[in-house]
Protein backbone atom coordinates (compact mmCIF):
# COMPACT_ATOMS: atom_id res chain seq x y z
CA UNK A 1 0.00 0.00 0.00
CA UNK A 2 1.42 3.40 -0.98
CA UNK A 3 1.95 6.11 1.62
CA UNK A 4 0.14 9.38 2.27
CA UNK A 5 2.59 12.19 3.04
CA UNK A 6 1.54 15.13 5.24
CA UNK A 7 2.72 18.74 5.28
CA UNK A 8 1.84 19.94 8.77
CA UNK A 9 4.33 22.73 9.52
CA UNK A 10 3.59 26.39 8.79
CA UNK A 11 6.10 27.76 6.29
CA UNK A 12 7.20 24.34 5.01
CA UNK A 13 8.56 24.06 1.46
CA UNK A 14 8.17 21.13 -0.93
CA UNK A 15 10.79 20.66 -3.61
CA UNK A 16 12.41 17.96 -5.74
CA UNK A 17 15.98 16.94 -5.09
CA UNK A 18 17.71 14.12 -6.93
CA UNK A 19 14.38 12.63 -7.98
CA UNK A 20 12.98 12.64 -4.43
CA UNK A 21 10.23 14.85 -2.98
CA UNK A 22 11.64 16.75 -0.03
CA UNK A 23 9.70 18.66 2.63
CA UNK A 24 11.81 21.17 4.54
CA UNK A 25 11.37 23.99 7.02
CA UNK A 26 14.06 26.65 6.71
CA UNK A 27 17.27 24.59 6.62
CA UNK A 28 15.82 21.47 8.26
CA UNK A 29 14.58 18.49 6.21
CA UNK A 30 11.29 17.21 7.68
CA UNK A 31 10.85 14.22 5.38
CA UNK A 32 11.94 12.79 2.06
CA UNK A 33 9.93 10.35 -0.03
CA UNK A 34 10.30 8.64 -3.37
CA UNK A 35 7.45 9.50 -5.78
CA UNK A 36 6.87 5.80 -6.44
CA UNK A 37 6.09 5.25 -2.75
CA UNK A 38 3.44 7.93 -2.24
CA UNK A 39 -0.21 7.97 -3.26
CA UNK A 40 -1.08 11.52 -2.20
CA UNK A 41 0.39 14.52 -0.41
CA UNK A 42 -1.91 16.22 2.10
CA UNK A 43 -1.15 19.89 2.80
CA UNK A 44 -2.53 20.86 6.21
CA UNK A 45 -0.65 24.14 6.81
CA UNK A 46 0.28 27.24 4.84
CA UNK A 47 3.30 26.24 2.79
CA UNK A 48 4.97 26.47 -0.60
CA UNK A 49 5.29 23.91 -3.40
CA UNK A 50 7.71 24.07 -6.33
CA UNK A 51 6.44 23.49 -9.86
CA UNK A 52 8.83 20.52 -10.07
CA UNK A 53 6.83 18.75 -7.34
CA UNK A 54 3.65 19.29 -9.37
CA UNK A 55 5.37 17.94 -12.49
CA UNK A 56 6.55 14.88 -10.59
CA UNK A 57 3.09 14.41 -9.05
CA UNK A 58 1.57 14.38 -12.52
CA UNK A 59 4.18 11.92 -13.79
CA UNK A 60 3.63 9.45 -10.96
CA UNK A 61 -0.13 9.98 -10.46
CA UNK A 62 0.18 11.61 -7.03
CA UNK A 63 -2.81 13.64 -5.80
CA UNK A 64 -2.18 16.91 -3.97
CA UNK A 65 -4.87 17.69 -1.37
CA UNK A 66 -5.17 21.05 0.40
CA UNK A 67 -6.91 21.72 3.70
CA UNK A 68 -8.05 24.84 5.51
CA UNK A 69 -8.45 24.02 9.15
CA UNK A 70 -9.92 20.56 9.29
CA UNK A 71 -11.78 20.59 5.98
CA UNK A 72 -10.48 19.75 2.50
CA UNK A 73 -10.80 22.75 0.17
CA UNK A 74 -9.05 21.62 -3.03
CA UNK A 75 -7.51 18.62 -4.73
CA UNK A 76 -5.06 18.75 -7.59
CA UNK A 77 -5.57 15.66 -9.74
CA UNK A 78 -2.86 14.64 -12.25
CA UNK A 79 -3.78 15.56 -15.83
CA UNK A 80 -3.52 11.86 -16.68
CA UNK A 81 -6.53 11.26 -14.37
CA UNK A 82 -4.69 8.29 -12.91
CA UNK A 83 -5.65 7.02 -9.49
CA UNK A 84 -8.75 9.02 -8.61
CA UNK A 85 -10.72 8.26 -11.76
CA UNK A 86 -10.03 4.53 -11.45
CA UNK A 87 -11.18 4.56 -7.82
CA UNK A 88 -14.32 6.54 -8.66
CA UNK A 89 -15.31 4.17 -11.47
CA UNK A 90 -14.73 1.11 -9.27
CA UNK A 91 -16.66 2.77 -6.42
CA UNK A 92 -19.60 3.44 -8.74
CA UNK A 93 -19.53 -0.14 -10.04
CA UNK A 94 -19.50 -1.54 -6.48
CA UNK A 95 -22.33 0.81 -5.51
CA UNK A 96 -24.45 -0.49 -8.38
CA UNK A 97 -23.51 -4.14 -7.99
CA UNK A 98 -23.27 -4.95 -4.29
CA UNK A 99 -23.47 -2.04 -1.92
CA UNK A 100 -24.70 -4.47 0.76
CA UNK A 101 -21.27 -6.11 0.96
CA UNK A 102 -19.62 -2.90 2.14
CA UNK A 103 -22.61 -1.81 4.26
CA UNK A 104 -22.39 -5.10 6.19
CA UNK A 105 -18.71 -4.57 6.96
CA UNK A 106 -19.16 -0.97 8.10
CA UNK A 107 -21.84 -2.01 10.59
CA UNK A 108 -20.02 -5.19 11.63
CA UNK A 109 -17.05 -2.99 12.56
CA UNK A 110 -19.28 -0.51 14.37
CA UNK A 111 -21.01 -3.19 16.45
CA UNK A 112 -17.73 -4.95 17.23
CA UNK A 113 -16.28 -1.69 18.54
CA UNK A 114 -19.40 -0.95 20.59
CA UNK A 115 -19.14 -4.45 22.05
CA UNK A 116 -15.47 -3.82 22.95
CA UNK A 117 -16.40 -0.64 24.82
CA UNK A 118 -19.15 -2.25 26.90
CA UNK A 119 -17.17 -5.44 27.44
CA UNK A 120 -14.25 -3.40 28.82
CA UNK A 121 -16.42 -1.98 31.59
CA UNK A 122 -18.15 -5.30 32.24
CA UNK A 123 -14.80 -6.93 32.94
CA UNK A 124 -13.43 -3.97 34.87
CA UNK A 125 -16.36 -3.70 37.28
CA UNK A 126 -17.90 -7.17 37.11
CA UNK A 127 -21.27 -5.82 35.96
CA UNK A 128 -23.62 -6.68 33.10
CA UNK A 129 -24.23 -4.15 30.35
CA UNK A 130 -25.71 -6.69 27.91
CA UNK A 131 -22.64 -6.63 25.68
CA UNK A 132 -23.47 -10.20 24.67
CA UNK A 133 -26.60 -8.89 22.92
CA UNK A 134 -24.45 -6.68 20.70
CA UNK A 135 -22.11 -9.62 20.05
CA UNK A 136 -25.13 -11.64 18.85
CA UNK A 137 -26.38 -8.84 16.59
CA UNK A 138 -22.85 -8.31 15.25
CA UNK A 139 -22.83 -11.88 13.94
CA UNK A 140 -26.36 -11.63 12.61
CA UNK A 141 -25.59 -8.54 10.53
CA UNK A 142 -23.28 -10.62 8.31
CA UNK A 143 -26.32 -12.66 7.25
CA UNK A 144 -28.45 -9.69 6.22
CA UNK A 145 -29.09 -9.31 2.51
CA UNK A 146 -30.36 -5.73 2.20
CA UNK A 147 -29.18 -2.35 3.43
CA UNK A 148 -32.53 -1.86 5.17
CA UNK A 149 -32.06 -5.08 7.15
CA UNK A 150 -28.52 -4.07 8.06
CA UNK A 151 -29.68 -0.70 9.36
CA UNK A 152 -32.48 -2.36 11.33
CA UNK A 153 -29.91 -4.55 13.08
CA UNK A 154 -27.77 -1.48 13.78
CA UNK A 155 -30.81 0.21 15.32
CA UNK A 156 -31.45 -2.77 17.61
CA UNK A 157 -27.83 -2.73 18.75
CA UNK A 158 -27.96 1.03 19.37
CA UNK A 159 -30.71 0.55 21.96
CA UNK A 160 -28.53 -1.92 23.87
CA UNK A 161 -25.37 0.14 23.49
CA UNK A 162 -26.75 3.49 24.64
CA UNK A 163 -28.56 1.81 27.51
CA UNK A 164 -25.17 0.50 28.64
CA UNK A 165 -23.56 3.92 28.23
CA UNK A 166 -26.36 5.50 30.28
CA UNK A 167 -25.72 3.00 33.07
CA UNK A 168 -22.04 3.95 33.12
CA UNK A 169 -22.51 7.72 33.18
CA UNK A 170 -22.82 9.72 36.41
CA UNK A 171 -26.50 10.57 37.05
CA UNK A 172 -25.70 14.27 37.38
CA UNK A 173 -25.05 14.48 33.62
CA UNK A 174 -28.73 13.79 32.96
CA UNK A 175 -28.09 11.52 29.95
CA UNK A 176 -31.32 9.71 29.01
CA UNK A 177 -30.72 8.69 25.40
CA UNK A 178 -28.58 9.56 22.38
CA UNK A 179 -29.60 12.89 20.84
CA UNK A 180 -28.26 14.39 17.61
CA UNK A 181 -27.12 17.95 17.03
CA UNK A 182 -30.03 20.35 17.46
CA UNK A 183 -31.82 17.95 19.81
CA UNK A 184 -29.08 17.61 22.43
CA UNK A 185 -29.63 19.45 25.71
CA UNK A 186 -27.51 17.47 28.17
CA UNK A 187 -23.75 17.88 28.47
CA UNK A 188 -22.75 14.38 27.33
CA UNK A 189 -24.82 14.50 24.14
CA UNK A 190 -23.45 17.95 23.34
CA UNK A 191 -19.92 16.60 23.86
CA UNK A 192 -20.64 13.58 21.64
CA UNK A 193 -21.80 15.86 18.84
CA UNK A 194 -18.61 17.91 19.06
CA UNK A 195 -16.53 14.72 18.99
CA UNK A 196 -18.42 13.35 16.00
CA UNK A 197 -17.91 16.66 14.20
CA UNK A 198 -14.15 16.33 14.73
CA UNK A 199 -14.27 12.72 13.59
CA UNK A 200 -16.23 13.64 10.46
CA UNK A 201 -13.61 16.18 9.41
CA UNK A 202 -10.82 13.63 9.82
CA UNK A 203 -12.68 10.94 7.89
CA UNK A 204 -13.61 13.42 5.16
CA UNK A 205 -9.96 14.33 4.69
CA UNK A 206 -8.96 10.66 4.59
CA UNK A 207 -11.65 9.82 2.02
CA UNK A 208 -10.55 12.69 -0.24
CA UNK A 209 -6.88 11.79 0.14
CA UNK A 210 -7.52 8.15 -0.76
CA UNK A 211 -9.17 9.22 -4.03
CA UNK A 212 -12.67 8.11 -2.98
CA UNK A 213 -15.83 10.00 -3.89
CA UNK A 214 -17.18 11.26 -0.53
CA UNK A 215 -20.75 11.61 -1.83
CA UNK A 216 -21.23 8.01 -3.00
CA UNK A 217 -21.99 5.93 0.10
CA UNK A 218 -22.95 2.27 0.43
CA UNK A 219 -24.83 2.41 3.72
CA UNK A 220 -26.17 5.96 3.86
CA UNK A 221 -28.41 7.02 1.02
CA UNK A 222 -27.05 9.30 -1.67
CA UNK A 223 -28.45 12.82 -1.41
CA UNK A 224 -27.27 16.09 -2.99
CA UNK A 225 -24.51 17.64 -0.88
CA UNK A 226 -24.44 14.79 1.63
CA UNK A 227 -21.06 13.16 2.20
CA UNK A 228 -22.59 9.69 2.48
CA UNK A 229 -19.34 7.72 2.24
CA UNK A 230 -17.85 9.83 5.04
CA UNK A 231 -20.79 8.88 7.26
CA UNK A 232 -20.30 5.23 6.24
CA UNK A 233 -16.66 5.13 7.25
CA UNK A 234 -17.26 7.12 10.43
CA UNK A 235 -19.34 4.29 11.87
CA UNK A 236 -16.29 2.17 12.65
CA UNK A 237 -14.59 4.93 14.65
CA UNK A 238 -17.40 6.47 16.71
CA UNK A 239 -17.14 4.20 19.73
CA UNK A 240 -13.35 3.83 20.10
CA UNK A 241 -12.30 7.35 19.12
CA UNK A 242 -15.14 9.45 20.61
CA UNK A 243 -17.58 7.60 22.90
CA UNK A 244 -15.02 5.73 24.95
CA UNK A 245 -12.82 8.79 25.49
CA UNK A 246 -15.67 11.05 26.54
CA UNK A 247 -17.05 8.30 28.75
CA UNK A 248 -13.70 8.07 30.52
CA UNK A 249 -13.66 11.83 31.14
CA UNK A 250 -17.29 11.82 32.31
CA UNK A 251 -16.71 9.02 34.80
CA UNK A 252 -13.56 10.58 36.21
CA UNK A 253 -14.71 14.21 36.37
CA UNK A 254 -18.17 14.98 34.89
CA UNK A 255 -17.71 18.75 35.27
CA UNK A 256 -14.67 18.61 32.99
CA UNK A 257 -17.03 18.29 30.00
CA UNK A 258 -18.23 21.84 30.66
CA UNK A 259 -14.87 23.03 29.35
CA UNK A 260 -15.05 22.69 25.57
CA UNK A 261 -11.25 22.67 25.40
CA UNK A 262 -11.36 19.31 27.16
CA UNK A 263 -13.79 17.93 24.61
CA UNK A 264 -11.88 19.35 21.64
CA UNK A 265 -8.72 17.91 23.18
CA UNK A 266 -9.66 14.25 22.70
CA UNK A 267 -7.31 12.51 20.30
CA UNK A 268 -8.69 11.44 16.93
CA UNK A 269 -6.18 8.92 15.60
CA UNK A 270 -5.87 10.21 12.06
CA UNK A 271 -3.21 7.76 10.93
CA UNK A 272 -5.55 4.83 11.52
CA UNK A 273 -8.41 6.62 9.76
CA UNK A 274 -6.26 7.39 6.72
CA UNK A 275 -5.05 3.77 6.63
CA UNK A 276 -8.65 2.56 6.70
CA UNK A 277 -9.64 4.87 3.83
CA UNK A 278 -6.76 3.50 1.76
CA UNK A 279 -7.86 -0.03 2.69
CA UNK A 280 -11.32 0.76 1.33
CA UNK A 281 -9.88 2.23 -1.89
CA UNK A 282 -7.69 -0.85 -2.39
CA UNK A 283 -10.65 -3.13 -1.84
CA UNK A 284 -12.58 -1.30 -4.55
CA UNK A 285 -9.64 -1.23 -6.95
CA UNK A 286 -8.54 -4.83 -6.59
CA UNK A 287 -11.71 -6.62 -5.48
CA UNK A 288 -10.15 -7.54 -2.14
CA UNK A 289 -12.29 -8.28 0.89
CA UNK A 290 -12.89 -5.11 2.90
CA UNK A 291 -11.93 -5.51 6.55
CA UNK A 292 -13.35 -2.90 8.93
CA UNK A 293 -11.36 -1.24 11.70
CA UNK A 294 -11.70 -3.45 14.78
CA UNK A 295 -10.74 -1.93 18.12
CA UNK A 296 -9.05 -4.03 20.80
Amino acid sequence: MKKIAFVKDFGAYLKVKEGMIVCSLKDRVLWTVSPVEVHSIVVLATSSISSEVIRLANEYGIDLVFFKGYEPIAKLIPATYGGSLRVWLKQLAAWKRDKERYARQFIYGKLHNQWVTLRYYERKYGISLNASEIDKLMREVLLKSTVEEIMQTESEAAKVYWSGIRALLPKELGFKARRKRGEAKDLFNVSLNIGYGMLRRSVWGAVISAGLNPYLGFLHKVRPGRTSLVFDLMEEFRSPFVDRKLLGIARENPKALQDKKTVYGIEIKEEEIYTQARRLANSLLHGEEYRPFLAK
